[in-house]
């Protein structure tokens, strides 16, 4: 829809039209750290805030609608939560070190298997997205994890130092060492889409690019 939604280090959410005209601004300072803004669906936003581990419901102006306590269903940290396809909740538990689906109200849908039966590393992961064909985890240190809609692991895409990432169709787009790239997980290839020197962040949406520098957001034509 063209909106742009940025946070701020005290954690206020502030969303802007494509055109820079703000038009909600929000901070749930009771909850802490806002670990991730999850807003696939842009008339129902997911924020995870890690330190209260909860995730809040809010509307497309940032009023809050619910409130879903992840406490009472894990037994160790979850370092990560966003919202799936069909409105429930992937999270990553870290004490089981598996990834769960539930509904709101916090019904198991689905669960994966053990990390380990995978992998002998330990995984915090920092992003997850749900783009209804699979489920992807981003760990800056080790990559990004990919598993079906079942939660049944499938394979890790090794770009690493990265915070951000963005999948349309079966392409991974990220930021990366002042470059924004592209990777083909099916195809396993990369090719290099724009520089950015000195940038912080780029994102690309429909024909727009998205490019974060000198704490100021720039907005330009683009066609991948």
């Amino acid at each position: 829809m063209g909106n742009v939604f940025l946070v701020k280090k005290d954690n206020t959410i502030v969303k802007y039209d494509k055109n820079g005209s703000k038009k909600a601004i929000a901070n749930f300072k009771i909850q802490g750290s806002l670990e991730q803004l999850d807003v696939s669906n842009p008339f129902e936003l997911y924020a995870y805030y890690r330190d209260q581990q909860t995730v809040l419901i809010l509307d497309n102006q940032l009023s809050q609608r619910g409130i879903i306590s992840l406490n009472s269903i894990s037994i160790g940290e979850i370092t990560s939560a966003c919202r799936s396809f069909d409105n429930g909740i992937w999270y990553f538990d870290a004490g089981n070190m598996k990834l769960i689906k539930t509904d709101k109200a916090l019904s198991n849908k689905k669960e994966s298997l053990p990390f380990a039966s995978w992998t002998s590393e330990s995984w915090i992961p920092t992003q997850m997205i749900d783009n209804e064909k699979n489920l992807f985890m981003l760990d800056s240190s080790k990559g990004v994890a990919i598993f079906d809609v079942f939660g049944n692991y499938y394979k890790t895409v090794k770009i690493k130092g990265v915070n951000d990432f963005q999948v349309k169709k079966n392409k991974l787009y990220f930021f990366q060492n002042s470059y924004y790239q592209r990777f083909d997980y099916n195809l396993r290839t990369y090719d290099t889409l724009f520089a950015l020197e000195g940038g912080k962040m780029a994102r690309i949406d429909a024909d727009l690019a998205y490019e974060w520098r000198s704490d100021t957001l720039y907005l330009r034509p683009f066609i991948p």
